[in-house]
């Protein structure tokens, strides 16, 4: 028995290394050899375009204009600070070592074929493709397939397709709607109108016995330089977002001028029939922001009197109190002059 298995395992020993020397034999495969070179060569190119493909008709376009990077494909908003950098510090890094499939059907099966794929990336230079890459399945943790156009060989690298998100917004710093409080002199909303004065906000209209209620306006600022929106829904304002009568309106008065010379801003804030959720403008952007209902609610019921607190009450100086005590006290013992 033991010699029987002895000879299978033989024979099977044997096939294995048959499969390992046909597969490495001088022209029966491209020569690869083991090295930690670069996947993709982008240290003399520097893309001014990428496109990202999906699966069917899915597809995001970056372009990098006078400004920085923008979604041309969702509507040329400006792309969250530092994320085009760091995917291509990323790409950069990927090695091209020993491939998984130096074939058509490999490309197939690991899903990185022309027809067939998770993710296709372009990167171009004006009118120039400097690469194409595919990816596929992932072998791994943070590991996934990938295949250059003019190649047959796939490769198992370090990166991971939902690092390539396929919609618009996800490439957008979603706090573009917010408006830091550093950046703003004046805040008019309602019958409420703050000034800023130093490190302080100062409420217009104060009667002698009041101070503005500064926890209160820094409350209010917060809440502006939190205002994040959770997707763009173009650029036609529609009759059903209701802004012809919005239900929140700031008017604010910035430190700087913007990109169009004012500092002016304007923000409106409207309430469609249905949804749970606000329409914002702003007079600096064509866009259209659907706006998470509860942080504009909490501003509705705004009322001047929560800027309000009574003046402190000032007690007179030690000294001031002394001095009074003693002039009492003379005019006590001085006695008239006899006649």
């Amino acid at each position: 028995m033991n010699a029987k298995w002895t000879k299978l395992l033989s024979i099977a020993l044997a096939a294995q290394a048959a499969l390992i020397v046909a597969l490495h034999w001088p022209g029966s495969q491209s020569a690869y050899t083991h090295t930690d070179q670069a996947l993709l060569d982008l240290e003399s190119r520097q893309p001014d375009a990428i496109h990202i493909y999906g699966e069917e008709t899915a597809k995001v376009d970056l372009k990098k204009d006078q400004n920085g990077w923008v979604v041309a494909s969702y509507y040329n908003l400006p792309v969250a600070n530092g994320k085009v950098d760091a995917m291509l510090t990323k790409l950069k890094e990927l090695k091209a070592s020993w491939p998984v499939a130096t074939s058509a059907s490999g490309a197939k099966r690991f899903e990185v074929a022309a027809d067939k794929f998770q993710r296709k990336l372009e990167l171009a230079q004006g009118d120039n493709t400097l690469a194409t890459l595919y990816l596929g399945t992932s072998p791994g943790y943070r590991k996934v397939h990938a295949r250059l156009n003019e190649q047959d060989a796939v490769f198992a690298v370090n990166y991971a397709t939902h690092e390539l998100p396929m919609a618009g917004k996800d490439w957008v710093d979603n706090k573009l709607t917010a408006v830091p409080e550093e950046s703003i002199d004046q805040v008019k909303i309602k019958d409420i109108v703050l000034n800023k004065n130093g490190d302080k906000w100062d409420l217009e209209g104060l009667q002698s016995d009041e101070v503005t209620n500064e926890e209160a306006a820094h409350k209010l600022l917060a809440s502006l330089a939190d205002m994040r929106f959770e997707d763009v829904l173009g650029a036609e304002v529609k009759p059903e977002y209701n802004l012809s009568e919005p239900k929140l309106r700031f008017t604010l008065q910035l430190k700087e001028k913007n990109a169009q010379g004012e500092q002016s801003l304007e923000l409106n804030f409207g309430k469609p029939a249905e949804g749970d959720y606000y329409i914002l403008t702003r007079s600096d952007r064509p866009q259209v922001f659907k706006i998470d209902a509860s942080h504009v609610d909490s501003l509705l019921d705004l009322e001047r009197a929560r800027f309000v607190s009574a003046a402190p009450v000032t007690e007179p100086e030690q000294s001031e109190v002394n001095l009074g005590q003693q002039g009492d006290a003379t005019e006590t013992t001085e006695a008239p002059a006899s006649s």
